[in-house]
Order: structure tokens, then sequence, then C-alpha cells
């Protein structure tokens, strides 16, 4: 039986194609960004060769996105079942295109991508070269109910017997393939088939989709220092250092930090990590958005955009509230959160920092050591 896919971060509600090795569906975000993923099939993800060719397929749509195609959104390329997310923009190809390097076989998916297109262009996708007539602007674009078929309904069986006709083929080919693969290896060397895309390799220091990884500074005990509001850690407190979370900075945490992987990040330019004390309901709940600038200006250019984008991600209140030059936070109640952005630099580059950390009630102090040591850490 056919299950949705359970993508921490979106809700899939259409799938738009059945592949052997890739199923293409349409969903949204949670912050309400309609979206198009590809996630392997579990016959897909069990084959290193399909999973190395949506690794080299996904680091080129990241990093070099042809002017029509959209660059890549989200991936997780080492899941049970791999995927890759785009989102869904009028005149533009997602994610739905990285179906076609799956096999090793350039241009033989065209149909199927066709079959995909044609479901999209309801929603504002990329239109199917030579069709005779758009979608009615005034007419419900979502796709009809379990009732009588309609004349579009009927119109679109072409589509459906072609891609189960193509389907059909290349599932023979591709068994038959491996037959043959199978039954002479023992006698002709095996030869890796030829790369589906050939992106310039990625280096081993980037997180994808294109943020070079940094060295975390190394978290230290400093002197008392005049807080961004609320308590601070006393010196000689019994606390946890969270560490490994791909941050130029290490912070204090009041129990031993638990880091929540499940948080899918939403931005092409933004890390997002979320930590908090493992219990449930979280006595203190910690979101953290991370993003680069080229200099100290173009920090504080970008900020109130970049405050915008993850106060929205993580549904919580901007800072607006100036700390000094290069700090900004916000205080709200219901339940306690203390949000702070920040400025800084870390070994040659500039940083933007949010963070937003939510108390339960008696947690408030912890939530203000916490943003407090991140300011510490970072300034």
């Amino acid at each position: 039986m056919n299950t949705t896919p359970e993508i921490s971060g979106y809700e899939l509600d259409q799938r738009l194609l059945d592949h052997p090795l890739a199923e293409i569906w349409r969903g949204r975000s949670f912050t309400g960004m309609e979206v198009v993923v590809l996630v392997l099939s579990t016959a897909g993800a069990d084959d290193p060769a399909v999973r190395d060719r949506l690794s080299q397929a996904s680091r080129s749509a990241a990093l070099g996105p042809q002017h029509e195609e959209l660059p890549l959104w989200a991936a997780n390329l080492t899941a049970t079942r791999p995927y890759a997310v785009t989102q869904l923009v009028p005149g533009r190809s997602g994610a739905e295109r990285l179906l076609d390097p799956l096999d090793g076989l350039l241009g033989n998916d065209e149909e199927s991508l066709t079959a995909v297109r044609q479901q999209l262009a309801p929603y504002g996708a990329a239109p199917i070269a030579g069709e005779a007539s758009q979608p009615d602007a005034g007419a419900d674009a979502r796709p009809p109910s379990n009732g009588a078929a309609s004349s579009a309904d009927r119109k679109k069986w072409p589509y459906v017997v072609a891609v189960v006709v193509v389907l059909a083929v290349f599932s023979i080919t591709y068994s038959v393939g491996a037959a043959i693969k199978s039954a002479t290896s023992d006698v002709d060397p095996v030869v890796p088939p030829p790369a589906a895309v050939s992106p310039g390799a990625m280096p081993t220091g980037v997180l994808s989709p294109g943020i070079d990884k940094m060295t975390s500074v190394p978290w230290s005990r400093s002197k008392p220092f005049a807080p961004v509001v609320g308590a601070i850690y006393p010196l000689g407190a019994d606390l946890q250092v969270a560490r490994q979370l791909d941050l130029p900075f290490e912070f204090g945490f009041p129990q031993p930090p638990v880091l929540d992987e499940k948080l899918a990040a939403e931005s092409s330019t933004t890390i997002y990590r979320r930590v908090h004390t493992g219990t449930t309901p979280a006595g203190l709940d910690l979101r953290i958005a991370l993003r680069p600038c080229t200099d100290q200006a173009a920090c504080l250019a970008g900020r109130a955009a970049f405050d915008k984008e993850w106060s929205t991600t993580y549904k919580t209140a901007a800072p607006t509230t100036p700390r000094n030059s290069t700090t900004w936070y916000a205080v709200s109640s219901k339940p306690y959160t203390l949000v702070m952005s920040h400025i800084f630099s870390s070994q040659g580059r500039w940083w933007l920092v949010g963070a937003a950390a939510v108390a339960a009630p008696g947690e408030e102090p912890a939530a203000q050591k916490v943003i407090n040591d991140i300011w510490r850490q970072t300034s």
C-alpha cells in the first residue's frame, strides 16, 4: 500500500508521479510555501548508483541552476529515502527535473516530466509546450473530488496512458539491464555508468545547499559582563556546553542539550538549529538562525529581511529594541519568549545570528541566560 512520505516541515498532499526510482509530490511547507518534492522510492534508495546520481544532481541544482530552473531549497541525501525540495514557482522548473538523471540515461524521462508538469500547470508551474489553452482562471484549480469525471479528466487520459506505457517499458529495460550486468560481471570488468551530471566537486567544507562550513570558537568562561536583558550564568555555574552544531560559536545550556534534527531548513541562505532540554514539553526550547554576510555593512543592510524570515519561520516576534549598534531584542509572554538578533565577526567572517528562547513557567531565567551567553560568545 502506498503511503505519503513524512518530511518534517512539509505536508505532502498530492502524488504526481509514481516512478520505479522516485515519487514526485506537490505540497506545502509549514510556512505555507507551495513546493515540489522528489523522494526516492525504496528501490531507488537501495541502489547506491541512484543515490549518487541524486546527490550529484542536487549539488548542481543547489549551486548552479539554469536560468529557468529553481535552486534546491532543502534536501536530505542520507535519509532512508533521500529527498529534494524546491518551491513551486510559475514558469520555473522545480524538483521534478531531478528525476531524469536517476537512471543514468538523460532525456528518456521527458514523457514522465511532461505528465508531472501537466498536473502542476493549474498551480502555476511551467506550462506544457504545445498546450492549446490554460485553465480557466476563475475555476477551482485543484483536482475534482471523487464524482463524475469532467471533460478535463477525460482529456488527461491520453497523458495517463502514455505515462503508464513509458514507465512499463522503462521498468522492463531497467530489469533486463540489471540482469545482463549481473550475468556478465564475472567476465567483463565492471564499468561504472556515465555520470548523470558533471558539476564541479563540492568542497567537503560546504553545508548543503551552499554555505561554507565554519569552525566553532571554543566556549569561554569570561569575566562578568552586562547582559542583553535579565540573568546571566554566574562564574563557576554548573552548565553544559552546546557543541558540534555547525555554528561558529558554542554556548552554555542549563541541561544536556538535545538537538532536534527534525526541523527542516527552508532557506538556501540560512542555517536553522533547534536545541531543547529533551523533556516533553521542553522546559527550554531554543531556536537559532544563522546567515553569512560579506561584511558588516551587508549584515546591517540585510538584518531587517533576515529578522523577518527567521521570526516568521519560528512564529515569534521580531527583535526591535536596540541593545547597541549591532544587537536587537524583544520579550513577550504566554509563553515567555526572549528573542535577539546580533551582528558579529568570527575568524575573519561576518554573520547575522537570530535566536529565540521559549521558556516554560518558572524557566524564564534559563532563557535569559542562554540568550545572554550567545551574545557573550559572539561579542
